[in-house]
């Protein structure tokens, strides 16, 4: 499908937004001779107005439209832009194809926090929401609520400045889930892989580690994901304590949370050892309790070991549990949800994070034609969602974090949800962004956060290990020349 835009630069503005209405396509930017589909749109300032002007053209359909618009110093071409080909796309689908309206980023909260800092009425805040971004009545609902749930745990100016969160990823997994598009490696021969990688994963985390103790950092949570970190040695994961230990966590750290994602990483005898080590939250992430899908999406594990790693937990006395479950999974319904999340909530996890399925570029399902736009799979995983939302809530759980991915079925979001008390720190501060996040290991990210303004530096360290390891000393400088510029 191509796009000509006038002026050209529109281009760039409405990308995301026919990106999201349909998946399926390649977009490339004027005609060409051969295409299958194509969109035009061209806006014009007449005497102080906006002339709108726009048709799509595919699948045998064209849908056409104009409009004039009032410009004022609070609207731009580019907003108008997005609302315009919006409601055409809208018109042309004939349904709404993204909740959000014209927002497509990754965290649609920080737009609420940022009114809820400057005193908005939450009834405003919708009102806003719904008009200026035309989000839907439930979406708007759905921000304001989470935002107002997680904003008390935002830190203030002066906290931010003394106070930082840790990441450490180890990028490896027991094998490829076929959603998955994370680059990570599949372990094979661990002594071949993993030595090496650990390594300079203690490299770095000694080097950054002398820097924030030195400067007085504060490391109020920790958390290590992957990937998937079980995979480690006990050994490994001893080493890897030894120096948070001794040059992260202190009496200001809230708590040290291990993704276990994949139940067949677990024993008992390893839950012992986190709980030793000091792991105060686990995520056991079942992401469906069918086993039929589970074989279907490449998953190692049953629905009876997840019920089992919950025990494990418990019994080893890990204080928090968070589970993840997937809507829009393949072959999979409202009754195979529901059956899911009734399961998963006899199992009374402190948290629960439901996810709209992501069909990547460089996933399995990707490959196999996951990404074509279907209204029947919209129409299942909407049910899905609501169904997660009603039955979870009904359980006594509030939404307390949310964010949203590129690709995601429904135009939906992923939205965790928490018991009273239980919130996960690491989530809110790597989702709201009013924290410095210093990611170590490969695939980790880094958020170096200025407290004056809450604009932030983002540094993403190599996804692949051998890149990561061969670069790690610059790495980790750059991390502390970031540091020491936010002091």
């Amino acid at each position: 499908m191509t796009i000509t835009a006038q002026p050209a630069n529109l281009f760039s503005s409405i990308h995301d937004l026919v990106r999201m209405a349909f998946p399926g396509y390649e977009l490339g930017e004027g005609r060409t001779d051969r295409e299958e589909g194509h969109i035009d749109l061209a806006l014009v300032e007449i005497d102080g107005r906006l002339a709108a002007d726009g048709a799509i053209c595919l699948d045998g359909k064209t849908t056409t439209a104009s409009q004039f618009y009032e410009l004022s110093q609070n609207s731009s071409l580019k907003y108008w832009a997005r609302v315009f080909i919006y409601r055409l796309i809208c018109r042309h689908l004939g349904q709404n194809f993204n909740p959000y309206g014209i927002l497509t980023g990754v965290r649609p909260l920080k737009i609420v926090h940022r009114w809820l800092d400057e005193g908005w009425d939450p009834q405003v805040i919708k009102r806003n929401l719904k008009e200026q971004y035309l989000l839907t009545d439930s979406k708007a609902d759905l921000l304001v609520e989470t935002a107002r749930n997680n904003h008390p745990f935002l830190l203030s100016r002066q906290a931010a400045r003394k106070q930082l969160s840790l990441y450490i990823g180890i990028p490896f997994c027991p094998s490829r889930c076929h959603y998955c598009s994370f680059p990570g490696a599949v372990l094979k021969d661990y002594q071949q892989d993993m030595e090496p990688y650990i390594n300079a994963l203690l490299l770095e985390m000694n080097q950054v580690g002398d820097y924030l103790s030195a400067a007085g950092w504060q490391v109020q949570s920790i958390y290590l994901g992957g990937g998937t970190p079980t995979v480690l040695t006990d050994n490994h994961l001893q080493r890897i304590f030894e120096v948070l230990y001794h040059k992260y966590i202190s009496p200001a750290t809230e708590e040290i949370t291990m993704e276990a994602g994949r139940p067949d990483t677990l024993s008992p005898g390893r839950m012992r050892k986190l709980r030793q080590a000091g792991v105060t939250r686990i995520c056991i992430n079942p992401q469906t309790m069918n086993d039929d899908t589970l074989r279907r999406v490449g998953r190692r594990h049953s629905a009876d070991l997840v019920i089992a790693a919950v025990a494990w937990a418990r019994t080893a006395g890990i204080k928090h549990i968070n589970m993840d479950l997937i809507a829009g999974l393949p072959g999979e319904e409202g009754k195979q949800i529901e059956k899911s999340v009734l399961q998963v909530l006899q199992l009374h996890p402190d948290n629960i994070t439901v996810h709209t399925l992501a069909v990547k570029r460089g996933s399995l399902l990707a490959a196999t034609g996951g990404k074509a736009h279907n209204p029947d799979v919209t129409a299942v995983v909407e049910e899905g969602v609501g169904i997660c939302d009603r039955l979870i809530r009904l359980a006594g759980y509030h939404p307390y974090y949310l964010y949203r991915q590129k690709y995601m079925r429904a135009g939906l979001e992923n939205t965790g949800y928490t018991k009273p008390g239980c919130a996960c720190r690491f989530n809110i501060q790597m989702m709201e962004e009013r924290q410095t996040i210093v990611g170590l290991g490969g695939g980790a990210s880094s958020k170096f956060v200025n407290p004056s303004d809450w604009t932030l530096t983002v540094l993403h360290n190599p996804k692949d290990p051998g890149s990561y390891i061969k670069a790690v000393e610059r790495l980790s400088a750059r991390k502390v020349d970031k540091l020491r510029a936010l002091n």
